[in-house]
């Protein structure tokens, strides 16, 4: 080969040899990266409960991205209806809401038509969560509609088996009614002379025996096609009513060890929906803010988790976050859904003063568009996992 042939053949080498090794070192630089990022503890608020959640995928697709911002908002909330009149939610199901729980008693026989009403006056088929209280016991709503369950201290006595089974037959019945969503099981422990406790909502002490009757709860809702939301997380057990006041529950080192057991047994059955309470404790919210508004603690919680699991908090009407916390409803809902919450459930109240807050947040920036978008589509995946939602928007 002659002279100037082995000079370019030498310059190409060169090129291609520098080309290989950029390549090779890109791929060992997004390797490492990728390790810190696994390896990197989760979050856990200061005192002031004034960490940032983790942050949302840096885009969406184009089924949200076109939506307004109202549009976002109204699903990112969940307001109220009478059992004994639920047709007053065909003018929340027309705003867009994201979803509707039945409270009270006196439910009618017809409870079923009225709830298909509401689900047909939503627009553009995405259809609100329509969810009960059916932990048995003294928190039933449609108890009189389809029978009544006995406390989940007596199911506590059961065999699991037992419990899934009458979980499924009881679920069918809730699909027939167009009930979506339980808000149960509770994964709280039973501890004596507290709260809940007193009402016989627990399963049992044993934090194992407890997460056991949980799991079989929401593996027989979902044979029935309903959807589980596990509750009080990080857990009600010592807490006082957070319907009265500010509540306060062991330290994390604590509830890790204990209280979060049910919670972690839950979340490794798949559970769609987690609960989060007004409840503050020492490493995980701080000493002023409830977990239900904690970054830190609902960053936690996402990790624990998983990133398709729906977040919703307890009522914000609720003493422990608008009295304790100084807030009124609006603000709550805004505040639980930047801190990282999914969807902000309140008890009482029209829910259009909730939605223009979060619309405004949205528009302002407080929170952050991007934000919202995930949080709708996570709504809507799981929507569309029960037949809420169609398949493409577009």
């Amino acid at each position: 080969m002659k002279g100037p042939h082995r000079i370019v053949l030498a310059l190409l080498l060169v090129a291609v040899a520098a080309a290989v090794a950029a390549v090779a070192l890109g791929c060992a630089s997004e390797g490492a990266a990728g390790a810190t990022a696994a390896e990197s503890p989760v979050a856990i608020s200061s005192p002031s409960g004034s960490a940032t959640p983790a942050s949302p995928s840096p885009s969406a697709p184009s089924e949200v991205a076109s939506w307004s911002n109202r549009r976002l908002a109204a699903q990112l909330v969940v307001c109220s209806v009478p059992a004994a009149d639920p047709l007053v939610g065909k003018k929340y199901a027309r705003m867009g809401i994201g979803g509707i729980v039945i409270l009270g008693g006196g439910a009618r026989s017809s409870i079923g038509r009225d709830l298909a009403a509401v689900l047909k006056a939503a627009p553009r088929g995405i259809k609100p969560f329509i969810a009960s209280d059916e932990e048995g016991g003294q928190v039933q709503r449609l108890r009189d509609v389809i029978y009544p369950l006995p406390s989940a201290r007596v199911q506590g006595s059961w065999s699991t088996s037992k419990t899934r089974a009458v979980a499924k037959d009881y679920g069918a019945r809730l699909r027939k009614l167009n009930v979506s969503v339980v808000f149960g099981p509770v994964a709280d422990l039973d501890i004596a002379g507290r709260y809940m406790s007193s009402l016989d909502r627990c399963f049992s002490r044993e934090p194992d025996a407890a997460g056991g009757h949980v799991v079989a709860w929401v593996r027989g809702l979902r044979a029935a096609r309903v959807l589980a939301t596990v509750k009080h997380w990080p857990g009600h057990g010592w807490a006082t009513d957070t319907h009265s006041g500010a509540a306060r529950v062991p330290s994390l080192s604590v509830l890790r060890r204990e209280d979060m057991v049910p919670f972690e047994q839950a979340f490794g059955a798949d559970v769609p929906l987690v609960m989060v309470g007004h409840l503050r404790s020492r490493g995980l919210t701080g000493d002023a803010t409830p977990a239900s508004l904690s970054p830190g603690a609902l960053t936690f919680l996402r990790a624990r988790a998983g990133d398709e699991t729906v977040i919703i908090t307890d009522s914000l009407s609720m003493a422990a976050t608008t009295k304790a916390a100084g807030l009124k409803l609006p603000a709550a809902a805004v505040r639980s859904l930047k801190a990282g919450a999914d969807l902000a459930l309140f008890a009482s109240g029209d829910p259009r003063p909730v939605v223009d807050a979060v619309t405004a947040a949205i528009k302002t920036g407080r929170l952050p568009r991007a934000a919202a978008e995930e949080k709708v589509l996570r709504i809507l995946a799981l929507k569309r996992s029960t037949g809420l939602a169609p398949a493409a928007l577009w």
